[in-house]
């Protein structure tokens, strides 16, 4: 009996109840010699004969009915099925809860959510905004199912996937004679005031790194401990300052530039959860989604 499957079954019913084979066919998008394999296989498989044909049409046989009376309740359950699939993939009775570093929060992940909600428009989604510690302990509370953070990051339990990779870039007073160059090092715009954002946040972290291989200070500096506080207070105060490129695209026209550093200052983004988070596909279609916009920009 285990050449019975869902597939021959499936067949046969149709068949059953249109009495035609190509009638079967097209109602199951298959070809006509599809079908009637799958029949025959099924035939086989029982050891019966369910349809004999007589002057061109085909008939069911006691046996037909009587497997077709016990088949009807899989076919609901395939009914039932099908609703339940169509169901999760929309999304419904679902939710996924997010909380991100603020720097991927201005455009990053609105269009993250924005795509997964294309393709789950009953998923309930909810946002936040946090660092990276406070982020894992809220995940490992099960407060929340995703967690979207860059810079180094310490791996316990946790499933780590990488999305993409950013780099730091430089801004200065539009006076400031480095404003003029296409591309700045450490050294020279550290000649300049600095406003400095603290070493727990991704930003701080990846930049302390730099300046300690280095050997320079942020000692003078006015720091910040948050990173959306940077931008602002170097252009009131007229100073120099590093921040990722996500932040530097929100900038609106000010008196300051965004100039690229040389070399480069890369740090990577992650997604990560728990193994025994919940919605994985949600999961899963939110950190593709986030992966292709930062692949794209």
């Amino acid at each position: 009996m285990r050449g019975i499957t869902l597939q021959r079954l499936q067949v046969f019913c149709e068949v059953y109840e249109r009495n035609s084979i190509s009638a079967a066919a097209r109602a199951l998008g298959l070809s006509q010699p599809t079908v009637s394999k799958h029949l025959r296989d099924f035939e086989a498989a029982s050891g019966l004969t369910l349809f004999v044909l007589e002057r061109g049409r085909i008939l069911q046989t006691a046996d037909a009915d009587a497997i077709y009376s016990e088949s009807r309740f899989l076919q609901d359950g395939i009914g039932q099925l099908e609703g339940r699939i169509d169901a999760l993939k929309k999304g419904v009775g679902g939710k996924l809860s997010v909380m991100s570093i603020g720097l991927m929060m201005n455009h990053f992940v609105p269009q993250a959510c924005a795509r997964l909600m294309q393709k789950m428009p009953q998923l309930r989604l909810i946002l936040d905004i946090s660092k990276a510690a406070h982020q894992m302990e809220l995940l490992h509370a099960g407060l929340i199912d995703l967690g979207i953070m860059a810079g180094r990051v310490t791996m316990r339990d946790e499933e780590f996937t990488l999305l993409g990779r950013g780099k730091l870039k430089a801004i200065v007073p539009r006076e400031n004679p480095l404003a003029q160059k296409r591309q700045v090092t450490l050294e020279q715009i550290f000649d300049y005031p600095m406003v400095d954002t603290t070493a727990r946040g991704p930003i701080g972290n990846v930049l302390e790194e730099a300046l300690r291989t280095r050997g320079l200070s942020m000692a003078g500096a006015v720091t910040c401990n948050s990173l959306e506080a940077v931008p602002p207070m170097a252009q009131i105060l007229k100073r120099c300052a590093i921040i990722d490129e996500f932040t530097a695209r929100s900038l609106l026209q000010t008196d300051i530039v965004c100039v690229d550093l040389e070399p480069a200052i890369n740090f990577d983004i992650w997604a990560v959860t728990l193994s025994s988070t919940g919605n994985r596909n949600a999961i899963r279609l939110f950190s593709d989604a986030l992966r292709s916009l930062l692949a794209e920009r």
